[in-house]
């Protein structure tokens, strides 16, 4: 026994006595592969290095692009801050109003380059104003003349400046790198960060909300923005489902036809007739968004109240109204809607789909509405305004809209904005009902 372990030893010695130098490089690099391997992996995937698939339902041009992506790729004068104040972008230093405010003088940090290595400069500075006048008073400075005092004009300076617009060259953190397109339309855009270390960004825009699950599920992409349900994918693996509340951008509302539902108390009853969200987070309860330093919360708010409905309708009466609507995503709310008003009032109601509706006879009708990041409510709400789709015509309420949009001092126009949505919701034109939730989905394996 002992005669073959002592052989095994000396031919396992010879071995290595022999093969000695081959097995000093093996063992070197084996422990080289050993410790750069894991190196490797983690930085090949490192998030840094990857490109995030975003996946996008909607038909786009480089003329209409969503906000999330042109603010990526550009800069605009100013931009927002958290409560909706427009504050300056790095491509604006200072401004200063003359003139009975009808001047603006806009000092402009030139040190910047577009994307295509130019150097930015104030003539680079086009935006497109009616009633405006833009020209150039130093190297720095320009000035934005108006025919009248308009405050809004900041907030309207927060759309991005692009050197060529059709090319999407820009001034922002990210910048084009390609862009195909499909039938007219924008298939996909490739962006890369100008900074060092950032992962691309690939946007991919498809016809419909299924189709971009489906790419989905194919891995085609691995986010997707702004989907109106998340169901297909609530249980789908590895994948984190984010609500987000639109109420920076639109709500979802009864428009009344003042011209036909001439009288405050009918469209009063009507309101308390309308069953409400009561999700107080997206409940919606004024034109100016909650998160807006213009918000007035201490208004009517019509929560649902049959009671109050019926002692409001008997002494103004109708028996029939209809309900118009142009999306059929709202078609479950209008047949709401309209089961409520015939069980609490006892309205018949009928309920019209339309791809284009007549502004000028109808009813009712059940929309979107737009919030502006400005709380100017001039064109939605003024008796002049094609969009103001109530036919509203109420002098009070037209004067408050015409100071609102004229005064400079921020505590003035609060006070103007808080009147005038106490006074709309006293007028009640229309029925504020929540603000529309989307939903962003992306893996988590990644």
């Amino acid at each position: 026994m002992f005669k073959k372990i002592y052989f095994k030893i000396k031919l396992i010695s010879a071995f290595i006595k022999k093969n000695f130098l081959f097995l000093i490089i093996g063992i070197f690099i084996g422990s080289l592969f050993f410790i750069v391997l894991p190196l490797a992996k983690n930085f090949i995937n490192s998030p840094n290095l990857k490109t995030e698939k975003i996946g996008i339902a909607g038909l786009y041009t480089y003329q209409n692009l969503p906000s999330n992506i042109t603010d990526l790729i550009s800069f605009g004068l100013t931009q927002e801050s958290n409560n909706n104040k427009p504050i300056n972008s790095p491509l604006l230093k200072d401004w200063t109003t003359q003139n009975d405010n009808k001047e603006f003088i806009f000092t402009i940090d030139t040190d910047h380059y577009w994307h295509n290595g130019q150097k930015f400069n104030v003539e680079d500075i086009d935006y497109k104003i009616s009633g405006a006048k833009i020209e150039k008073i130093t190297k720095d400075k320009i000035k934005i003349s108006l025919e009248k005092p308009f405050s809004p004009l900041l907030s309207i300076l927060k759309q991005p400046l692009f050197k060529n617009q059709k090319k999407l060259i820009g001034i922002g953190p990210y910048k084009v790198e390609e862009i195909n397109y499909k039938g007219g339309y924008i298939k996909n855009i490739l962006l890369q960060g100008v900074k060092k270390g950032q992962k691309k960004i690939k946007f991919t825009f498809y016809d419909n909300e299924e189709s971009l699950i489906s790419a989905f599920k194919l891995g085609e992409i691995n986010k997707i923005e702004n989907i109106s349900s998340p169901k297909e994918l609530d249980k789908w693996p590895n994948t984190k489902i984010s609500p987000q509340s639109l109420a920076n951008q639109n709500y979802v509302a009864v428009f009344f036809n003042t011209k036909k539902l001439e009288t405050k108390s009918l469209r009063q009853a009507l309101s308390y007739a309308t069953p409400k969200n009561d999700d107080n987070e997206n409940r919606c309860i004024s034109p100016i968004s909650p998160n807006s330093w213009a918000y007035n919360n201490s208004v009517k708010t019509y929560d649902y109240n049959p009671d109050r409905a019926k002692e409001l309708f008997k002494d103004n009466p109708i028996e029939k109204i209809d309900i118009t609507l142009n999306n059929r995503k709202l078609l479950p709310l209008a047949e709401e809607i309209k089961n409520s008003w015939q069980s609490v009032l006892n309205i018949e109601t009928n309920i019209s789909v339309e791809n284009q509706i007549n502004t000028d006879e109808f009813d009712v009708i059940l929309a979107y509405g737009s919030i502006p990041q400005d709380p100017d409510q001039y064109l939605f709400w003024h008796s002049t305004q094609q969009n103001n789709i109530s036919k509203l015509n109420n002098p009070k309420i037209d004067k408050l809209l015409e100071e609102g949009r004229q005064s400079f001092d921020i505590q003035e126009r609060k006070q103007i904005y808080l009147d005038f949505q106490k006074s709309l919701l006293e007028e009640c034109p229309t029925v504020f009902l929540y603000y529309p939730t989307v939903y962003s989905i992306s893996k988590t394996n990644l």
